[in-house]
């Protein structure tokens, strides 16, 4: 009889890590990455879409208009630079959506001299100062929204976000219903107590040198099981996607196209295409 019980223990485990690897599957394969013909990473790039304003707030919308689901891009404090808006262009043409990046900071950007910040608590103020979550990012976030269901009847809206933006997504996917799901790129200023407020799954993806994302995500698996995702990109550090990411090095480009197509898959996976 106890032999008979560790054998179902032992099948019990194998089935169990077997439903595992194949949820896993539906994210973390790169097999489910669509095949491409060029490169999507250019040393030299001329983004594609264009900026309008919405009220009192200035977007850029990717080239892509044509699709029914739209992606909120939240860059870091280094503002709407060149490689915010490839990566956004990128994700629209692969993958089919509508990104729209608004310039939360209007024209008050981090000064790139002093990147990485020195002092980590005037960053904070200044966040605080020119682009915090209650006083400005919210309200251009349902700015947004509200636009794009009135003008176009679209319904269909996630989040992502680099650096600063990694957290006003974590806030968006916690205060806005209308978000569906969020991805987190080198994200700062989340901390795991922020995990059981959210309200739509997660795509996490820390570097080397960022938090240990792990506690956040197993909160994250208890309510969205594999709609959710992490992966840890142990060979970049903060900062690698965004402003300040150097797009002439090989391996770069090739970590920024990984997380161009994980972002793309979770997010069809996560929204509807109607």
């Amino acid at each position: 009889m106890a032999t008979k019980n560790i054998l179902i223990q032992g099948l019990f485990v194998l089935l169990f890590a077997i439903c595992i690897t194949h949820s896993a599957k539906t994210i973390y394969d790169s097999s489910n990455f669509p095949q491409h013909n060029h490169k999507l990473i250019e040393s030299n790039y001329t983004p594609r879409g264009e900026e309008y304003t919405l009220g009192n707030l200035t977007v850029y919308e990717t080239q892509n208009r044509s699709a029914r689901r739209v992606l909120i891009h939240i860059y870091d404090i280094l503002g709407l630079s060149t490689n915010i808006r490839q990566v956004a262009d990128s994700i629209a043409e692969l993958h089919d959506f509508r990104v729209v990046i608004p310039r939360i900071f209007r024209e008050e950007y981090w000064n790139e001299s002093n990147f990485p910040p020195a002092n980590l608590s005037e960053v904070d103020i200044w966040v605080e100062e020119n682009a915090s979550w209650d006083k400005v990012a919210k309200f251009d976030i349902l700015n947004i929204i509200n636009t794009f269901q009135t003008r176009d009847n679209i319904s269909e809206f996630a989040i992502f976000g680099m650096c600063y933006g990694g957290f006003m997504s974590t806030m968006a996917a916690t205060e806005i219903p209308e978000i569906k799901a969020a991805g987190l790129v080198h994200p700062s200023y989340v901390t795991d107590e922020y995990a059981d407020g959210v309200k739509a799954p997660m795509y996490l993806l820390p570097t080397s040198t960022d938090a240990d994302f792990l506690p956040f995500y197993e909160v994250l698996k208890t309510k969205f099981g594999d709609n959710c995702g992490h992966r840890r990109i142990t060979d970049m550090v903060h900062g690698f996607a965004g402003a300040g990411g150097d797009f002439t090095d090989p391996l770069t480009v090739q970590r920024v196209e990984e997380v161009i197509d994980i972002l793309g898959v979770f997010f069809n996976k996560n929204l509807n295409n109607n």
